[in-house]
């Protein structure tokens, strides 16, 4: 998802979370030291705070990650980032790092056999489409018994995304529809990153979030013009991911996933201008939805 103003300091902590797997074993006692010394010296300030947990999660993911599974990790607390961001500012920006630190380090000892077992009776929370293709890469990568009901369960010491997923279930109508057609948005003459930009002021955050897209009510036609407007922005920035990781919510949805994906495909096979575009979005949102093959 697209950071700007207030969250443009967790991107710095998503930035690095992992790569390719580090030649010598995690140590979770010496990062977490590590981190506590950091966090003694950064005397309260934001940027150091988001610096130190970055460096901590940077260390937990290059014990287990591939690339992709860095990646798709990074998604996931990306989207739970944003929400924190946007619903406390930077206080609940900070403490979500926190806690993130603490999930990277689980995660890390969940994917390389140190976990202790987790007990998993109790219904996981849900990380919604981002957090299910991390888990999806990361248990195909790693050979852990159980792994898909134990990674679903270090969701509990989270803490954050509870009363992020409360307070998204409230969230009112978005405000920002009908979005501009591709007319329109042409003739704004924005194009690259400030078209992205300006898609992420604009695309309305309750549909952007995994829990609170359920809570909005979407006629068809409100439909059909979000799912335009995903496309012929999506077509205009060559398929720039943040596109479909905010519109990706609406397509998982289950109260409006099925009706916004025949609304994308049946674009992809008119002779609408913008057909082109839409075959292309929906392939890659199909990418995102089915995961690793």
């Amino acid at each position: 998802m697209r950071h700007s103003g207030s969250t443009l300091a967790l991107a710095l902590l998503v930035a690095g979370c992992g790569g390719a797997p580090a030649e010598t074993a995690y140590d979770p006692t010496r990062t977490a030291d590590a981190y506590a010394a950091c966090r003694q010296r950064s005397a309260g300030q934001t940027t150091v705070l988001l610096a130190c947990a970055d460096t901590a999660i940077t260390a937990a993911g290059q014990a287990v990650d591939t690339p992709e599974s860095a990646a798709a990790f990074r998604a996931a607390l990306r989207r739970w980032g944003d929400a924190a961001a946007q619903s406390g500012g930077v206080s609940a920006q900070v403490t979500f790092a926190h806690h993130a630190v603490a999930l990277a380090a689980r995660r890390a000892a969940l994917l390389s056999g140190d976990a202790p077992a987790l007990r998993t009776a109790a219904a996981p929370l849900d990380g919604g489409p981002l957090w299910a293709k991390s888990r999806a890469i990361s248990c195909r990568d790693h050979a852990v018994p159980h792994c898909a009901e134990r990674y679903d369960a270090l969701l509990s010491g989270l803490g954050l995304p509870r009363a992020n997923r409360a307070a998204m279930a409230r969230a009112a109508p978005p405000t920002g529809l009908p979005l501009p057609r591709c007319e329109a948005i042409a003739a704004e003459g924005k194009v690259g990153g400030a078209l992205v930009d300006a898609f992420y002021a604009r695309y309305p955050k309750a549909l952007a979030g995994s829990d609170s897209v359920e809570t909005v009510p979407l006629d068809p036609a409100a439909l059909d013009n979000v799912v335009r407007y995903l496309v012929c922005v999506a077509g205009a920035t060559d398929e720039d991911p943040t596109v479909a990781e905010n519109g990706l919510a609406l397509f998982g949805s289950k109260r409006h996933g099925a009706a916004a994906r025949q609304a994308l495909a049946a674009l992809a096979r008119h002779q609408d201008p913008i057909a082109g575009a839409a075959r292309r979005f929906e392939a890659q949102i199909n990418g995102y939805l089915q995961g690793p093959r």
